[in-house]
C-alpha cells in the first residue's frame, strides 16, 4: 500500500472512530441493539488495524498498569469457566455478555493512538443521548404509578443511564478547553434533560448516587473550603425539596420507600424493598453454604423453591428471585463464589483506581476525563447495589465500551501540555 493510500486509511479510521463515538450513547438508547451494533463496528476497526497498521500510527507499547486492567476485564469468563467447570455445568450464553468487557481492550488499545480531536465528539454526544431520552420518554406504567421511559430498555436501566449521561454532561464543561456558548448550553441542557428523565422514570436506585457525584464533584472541582461545602449542601437540599414538591414521580416514589420501609419493619416483606431484602439475605446464606465455586451461574433461580418451602422467603419474593437477585455483586458472588466475587470488583475497581491516578496528571484535560471515569463507573457501582445493572448484554457493552474510551482519552499518545487545546511541543509522559 503506498504512503498516500496509508494516509487515506488512518483518515478514515479516524472519521469512523469518531462517528461512532458521537453516536454510539444514542444509538443505545434509540435503537434496540444498537449499543452492540456500534461495539462491534468500533472492534471491527480495531481489527482492521491490527491486520493493517496505517503509517503515521504508533505501534502499540505496552504499559505494565494494562496488565491489571486486562486481567479485570477477562476476570469475569475466568470466573464463569471455574465455575461451571466445578459444576459440570455448561453453557454457552452465560459468556455472551462476559465476553463484552474483554473485547474492549482492543477498542482501548486503537483509541489511545488515534488523534485526539475524535475525543472531542463525546462532548456532544452524551448530552445529546441524555437529551434524547427525555424527548422519547413517554409513560410505560399503569395505575396510580405514573413513570417514564423508552422501549427499548426497561425503566430502571432507562433512569440510571439518563442519570449518569446527565453526570457526564455537566462535569464535561470546559473538559478539553473552554467551551463556546452553544456547546455550554447542549451540556448544560443535557444535564436537566438527563436528572428530569431520570426522576420521572421513578427509578429509586440510582439516585443513591447523587450523593457521591456531590462529593467527587466538590473533591476535584472546589476549593474544599467549609463554608462552600455547606453552600453546596445546601443548595442540593433546596434543590431536593423543590423536586418533591413540584415533581409528582419524585413524590411519589420517596413516598413509597419510606411506607416499604415501616411496612418491612411491621412484618410485611411482599413490597419492592422488602422484596430486595429477602433476596439479599437469600443470596449472603447461599454464599454462605457455596462460597469457593457458588451454586453456578444460573443456580440462584433455582435455589428459590427450597428456601421458599423453608419458609425463609416469601412466594412473592421467590417467584422475582428467579429472574435476579437485584444485587450485581451478590449475583456474581453467589453464582461464582470467591471468584466471581473478586470477577465483580476488579470491574469496577481497576478502572476507578486507573481513573485516579488520570487525575493525578499535569494535564488538564486527562485530569478531567479521569474524573468523568470516576463518575461513570460509580455511578454503575452504585446502581448495580439495588439492581442486576450489568445483566444485560447491552448494558454491559455500554460500560465497558465507555470505560475503554475513557481510558484511551487518559491514555492517548497525543496528549500535549502548556495549552488549554492539544497542539504545543511539550509531551505528556505520564498519567
Amino acid at each position: 500500500m503506498r504512503e498516500t493510500d496509508h494516509s487515506r486509511y488512518l483518515l478514515l479510521v479516524e472519521k469512523v472512530a469518531s462517528l461512532l463515538l458521537l453516536a454510539y450513547p444514542t444509538l443505545m438508547l434509540a435503537v434496540k441493539g444498537g449499543m452492540n451494533g456500534a461495539f462491534l463496528l468500533m472492534l471491527l476497526l480495531a481489527l482492521a488495524v491490527r491486520i493493517t497498521r496505517p503509517a503515521g500510527m504508533d505501534k502499540t507499547v505496552w504499559r505494565s498498569e494494562w496488565t491489571i486492567y486486562g486481567i479485570s476485564m477477562v476476570a469475569m469468563s475466568a470466573a464463569i469457566l471455574i465455575s461451571q467447570s466445578y459444576h459440570h455445568n455448561y453453557s454457552a450464553h452465560s459468556y455472551d455478555g462476559a465476553s463484552r468487557y474483554w473485547l474492549a481492550i482492543p477498542v482501548f488499545l486503537l483509541l489511545r493512538r488515534l488523534n485526539l480531536k475524535i475525543f472531542e465528539m463525546l462532548q456532544v454526544a452524551f448530552p445529546a443521548a441524555a437529551i434524547l431520552g427525555f424527548v422519547l420518554a413517554k409513560k410505560l406504567s399503569e395505575g396510580p404509578e405514573i413513570r417514564s421511559g423508552i422501549e427499548t430498555l426497561d425503566l430502571i436501566h432507562f433512569g440510571d443511564f439518563e442519570l449518569i449521561l446527565a453526570m457526564l454532561s455537566l462535569l464535561g464543561i470546559n473538559w478539553m478547553g473552554r467551551d463556546g456558548l452553544a456547546l455550554k448550553i447542549i451540556k448544560i441542557s443535557g444535564f436537566i434533560a438527563g436528572v428530569a428523565a431520570s426522576f420521572a422514570s421513578g427509578s429509586r436506585g440510582g439516585w443513591l448516587a447523587i450523593p457521591i457525584f456531590v462529593a467527587i464533584f466538590i473533591y476535584f472541582y472546589t476549593a474544599k473550603s467549609l463554608k462552600l461545602i455547606i453552600s453546596i449542601a445546601t443548595i442540593g437540599t433546596l434543590s431536593t425539596l423543590l423536586f418533591y414538591s413540584l415533581n409528582s414521580t419524585f413524590h411519589q416514589r420517596v413516598n413509597e420507600l419510606t411506607s416499604e420501609v415501616a411496612a418491612l419493619s411491621h412484618g410485611n416483606q411482599d413490597t419492592s424493598t422488602g422484596i430486595r431484602w429477602q433476596l439479599y439475605k437469600a443470596a449472603v446464606e447461599i454464599f454462605s453454604r457455596h462460597p469457593v465455586f457458588g451454586v453456578g451461574p444460573d443456580g440462584f433461580a433455582q435455589e428459590m423453591t427450597p428456601m421458599m418451602e423453608e419458609g425463609k422467603i416469601t412466594p412473592v419474593a421467590a417467584q422475582l428471585g428467579r429472574g435476579e437477585v437485584h444485587n450485581d455483586i451478590l449475583n456474581k458472588a453467589v453464582g461464582m463464589g470467591l471468584f466471581g466475587l473478586a470477577a465483580i470488583i476488579a470491574v469496577y475497581l481497576v478502572p476507578i483506581w486507573l481513573f485516579w491516578k488520570a487525575t493525578r496528571s499535569v494535564s488538564a484535560q486527562v485530569k478531567r476525563g479521569g474524573v468523568l471515569g470516576i463518575v461513570f463507573v460509580s455511578g454503575f457501582f452504585v446502581s448495580g447495589l439495588t439492581v442486576e445493572i450489568l445483566n444485560l448484554t447491552m448494558a454491559i457493552a455500554f460500560y465497558s465500551f465507555t470505560v475503554a474510551v475513557l481510558l484511551a482519552f487518559c491514555y492517548n499518545i497525543h496528549h500535549k501540555i502548556g495549552s488549554s487545546r492539544a497542539g504545543s511541543n511539550k509531551d505528556i509522559h505520564h498519567v
